[in-house]
């Protein structure tokens, strides 16, 4: 009952930012769309995305607040625009700040602090993300390192599978 509430309550979240603005593309997925922040019309989301719960899209930057009681700096405010280009994976509490673009392709790890674009095909993380390999090049590592999952044992019980591939240590 609670995962129905759950994905019923995620449905009608992002039917609001679309409503509200925000760009959201086709097969695209938003697993917590609690962090599209206060301007979601700001924020665009290509086809086949995926973006991983806990990711927040910062679209506003906050620091004006000290400096903008300056005469020079009087009333000012700063935004950006946050896009995501098509088949991109964005993981698990990133952090996308304003005026950034993620190319098409890419893959933003968990825990990364996006504070510049990030091009096709890259793979980056870390605070300030950084480039760390071609997505390419991790598809053949992951590749290379995947068990032999027997894939009805998977549907059938993913847990026991699993268990079967990754047993306690103890």
């Amino acid at each position: 009952m609670f995962k129905k509430v759950w994905r019923y309550f995620k449905r009608r979240q992002l039917a609001k930012a679309v409503k509200n603005g925000l760009q959201l593309g086709k097969d695209s997925q938003i697993l917590e769309p609690a962090g599209l922040g206060t301007e979601q019309f700001l924020i665009s989301i290509g086809n086949h995305v995926s973006v991983a719960g806990g990711v927040r899209f910062i679209t506003h930057d906050g620091s004006t607040w000290v400096y903008r009681v300056q005469e020079k700096y009087k009333g000012m405010v700063r935004y950006g625009r946050i896009t995501i280009h098509d088949n991109c994976m964005i993981g698990q509490n990133a952090i996308l700040l304003p005026g950034i673009s993620i190319g098409p392709n890419a893959i933003v790890a968990a825990g990364a602090v996006v504070v510049q674009d990030v091009k096709p095909g890259t793979v980056v993380r870390g605070n300030p993300a950084r480039k760390v390999a071609k997505v390419a090049d991790l598809a053949e590592l992951c590749f290379a390192e995947s068990p032999d999952i027997n894939m009805a044992n998977y549907k059938l019980d993913k847990k026991a599978e699993l268990l079967r591939l990754y047993p306690y240590p103890w």
